[in-house]
């Protein structure tokens, strides 16, 4: 199962905003895109790169939020022609996101709380360093044995 999410950025420019795709198994971050404009766009550049990297099997269920970006036709188009099944949260349950609101928390509260970004590109720059070089590298979470995501996820497939 793959959550999915948006959160944003301020910067000296206006809001970055910040779509990603977690692997619940594995907890690592397989797609995100950034976008000066929070539309449905943003939400299938973080699918699709999702889907190229981690190329899942027909029936994997995305879990998002009820926002337009993930009730949007391309979204769900996008969906359809890779065979994944769409979730998405109840209505007034900010829960049944919660590790994925739990990675933004992480992002912000361990690396970007007391950065001030002057632009757009400056804050990319942050993001891709948090999750390609730390977060799916280096942090160790407690639900996979203390391990980082891209170690677990090569535990597994060795395994396989």
């Amino acid at each position: 199962m793959w959550l999915a999410d948006i959160s944003y950025l301020p910067t000296a420019e206006g809001f970055l905003y910040f779509a990603a795709m977690k692997d619940l198994c594995t907890k690592k971050i397989v797609g995100w895109s950034m976008s000066q404009t929070i539309d449905a766009q943003l939400a299938v550049d973080a699918l699709d790169m999702a889907i190229a990297r981690q190329r899942p099997p027909a029936g994997l269920i995305v879990h998002s939020d009820r926002g337009s970006q993930y009730a949007s036709a391309a979204f769900r188009g996008k969906l359809a022609e890779h065979q994944m099944r769409q979730s998405m949260s109840r209505r007034g349950n900010c829960y049944d996101n919660a590790p994925m609101e739990s990675f933004f928390s992480s992002l912000k509260g361990e690396y970007l709380e007391h950065q001030r970004f002057a632009t757009h590109g400056a804050a990319r720059t942050a993001v891709f360093t948090y999750v390609e070089t730390f977060y799916n590298r280096v942090r160790l979470h407690s639900s996979i044995g203390y391990r980082p995501p891209n170690e677990f996820e090569m535990m597994l497939k060795q395994a396989a």
